[in-house]
């Protein structure tokens, strides 16, 4: 039996603090298509909040606690609508 996967295995790879940031003034439906912890590449809506020269910080929501922010990098992410 396969011990019991880390609880933030799902989250989004946060790829660094990257500088200067400038945070959004309202957040912004989008799509990214990154990696998790886990190591499993998935296409996610989420919210961009923040972004910084080459990539886009964003809201993960996820059930049960805080949302998870992550920078990943701007070709990963689309903007919906």
């Amino acid at each position: 039996m396969n011990p019991p996967a880390p609880y933030y295995w799902s989250w989004l790879v946060n790829h660094g603090e990257p500088r200067p940031q400038t945070v959004l003034p309202q957040p912004r439906r989008a799509v990214v298509t990154t990696n998790t912890y886990g190591g499993h590449e998935v296409t996610a809506q989420v919210y961009a909040i923040a972004r910084a020269p080459g990539y886009v910080c964003v809201r993960q929501d996820i059930a049960g606690r805080a949302p998870w922010n992550a920078w990943v990098p701007e070709e990963r992410v689309l903007p919906v609508g």
